[in-house]
């Protein structure tokens, strides 16, 4: 039997986390990094702009129905669900770095900050009821609350979303986007393609340590605690901004 394929994932819900202090800190992260720790890329730092919360993703079209019909039931969340959108004002801040598997810690690829601070249980409550809504209404992918662009290893994490909820996370490093194309060769496929100049690259995703920078930053405030006041369907796939790069906001309503 074939295994089906996975939903190609077009868009998430997303708590964007951009603050002048989480600006300041991740200057100082990547400064840290290029004196003090080489093996860590410095590309797999994410721009300001792109930090946040994801608390569910989807697979939808580019701007077909579906696409209409999640952002119709986004903007009338407020009215249809009251009781999701809570009515005090929620803070939070992120202190520390982690990785979702302790075990891989000297073969990371992902590396978020914590989500702390004294509203975190309401935040929580607030992920979970706006996950299960969409997943009822068939546009987030059941069983998939995935990292900042939903990637990789940590998509194993997911998996424990229904038991345990939304996992809240931000995440700062993530080597995808300092993969490097390089040359590969296939028994003596490769020096034949090199002859002809037609050499076969593949993309490489880089691992690295991220002991020392764990233990280094455990204490570390990397934002002050702030009112997170928007909960958005952004577009999958970075856009320019003037400060590195984030998403394309398809609609957004505010939150107390």
């Amino acid at each position: 039997m074939s295994r089906m394929r996975s939903p190609q994932l077009t868009h998430f819900l997303s708590i964007p986390l951009a603050s002048p202090s989480l600006t300041a800190s991740l200057s100082a992260l990547r400064k840290d990094i290029r004196t003090a720790m080489p093996s860590i890329p410095v590309k797999a730092i994410r721009p300001v702009a792109t930090i946040h919360l994801t608390l569910g993703v989807m697979s939808l079209d580019t701007a077909g129905p579906r696409l209409k019909a999640a952002t119709e039931a986004l903007l009338n969340l407020p009215d249809s669900a009251p009781d999701i959108i809570l009515g005090a004002p929620i803070q939070i801040g992120l202190k520390g770095l982690n990785v979702f598997d302790r075990s891989t810690t000297s073969n990371a690829n992902v590396v978020f900050a914590n989500v702390c601070g004294e509203d975190i249980v309401r935040l929580q409550e607030l992920a979970n009821k706006v996950n299960r809504y969409f997943i009822d209404l068939g546009f987030v992918v059941d069983d998939s609350v995935k990292n900042g662009e939903s990637n990789n290893r940590d998509q194993d994490n997911s998996r424990k979303a229904e038991k345990e909820g939304v996992v809240l996370h931000a995440t700062v490093l993530n080597t995808r986007y300092a993969s490097e194309l390089v040359p590969v060769a296939n028994n003596n496929e490769g020096d034949v393609n090199r002859k002809k100049g037609k050499i076969k690259y593949q993309k490489v995703r880089p691992s690295f340590d991220a002991t020392e920078l764990l233990a280094k930053f455990e204490n570390t405030v990397f934002m002050e605690p702030i009112h997170i006041d928007k909960l958005a369907i952004c577009k999958m796939g970075e856009r320019k901004v003037e400060d590195g790069g984030g998403y394309e906001v398809i609609a957004y309503i505010p939150l107390p």
